[in-house]
């Protein structure tokens, strides 16, 4: 549950802070200015749910200049730096997976483009280890999931 102190089996992998990787890697990304909808299981844990997080999915909102943003944030972030694609590409991809010492970061940038409005309208922020993080209504959360769930079997 959000706000409370979860044990190692709800996914915390025994952070003194109670916070899985995955949540604790958006608020660290929440930290510089880039404008995401956190997403996914990380979201889904954030609302109450008893769920394990193995990453932060985030939906990145569509433009250039957060696009920028989100890539010079990333790359700052990234265990590989030179492996972030460049902003102008990061707009085309629909998804990039970032490995950071937080832990593992999803980019969704084609639900970005796709999906933003909606999920940003009925999205919530939530504190996270002294972060704000904009994080998907359930109903949303579950949604996303199910569906690149299927995509990938």
């Amino acid at each position: 549950m959000a706000g409370s102190a979860p044990s190692a089996e709800d996914g915390t992998n025994g952070d003194p802070a109670g916070y899985p990787a995955g949540v604790l890697a958006a608020a660290v990304l929440a930290t510089t200015g880039v404008s995401f909808v956190l997403v996914g299981s990380a979201a889904l844990w954030l609302r109450g749910e008893s769920i394990p997080v193995g990453d932060a999915d985030v939906v990145i909102e569509p433009g250039e200049q957060n696009m920028q943003r989100a890539r010079a944030a990333l790359a700052d972030m990234a265990l590989q730096p030179h492996a972030v694609p460049q902003a102008a590409r990061l707009a085309m991809l629909d998804i990039v997976t970032i490995m950071t010492s937080y832990g593992k970061i999803d980019c969704l940038l084609g639900r970005g483009r796709l999906d933003w409005d909606r999920l940003r309208t009925n999205a919530d922020v939530m504190l996270v280890a002294g972060a704000e993080v904009v994080v998907a209504a359930s109903s949303d959360a579950w949604k996303l999931r199910r569906r690149f769930k299927d995509m990938r079997r």
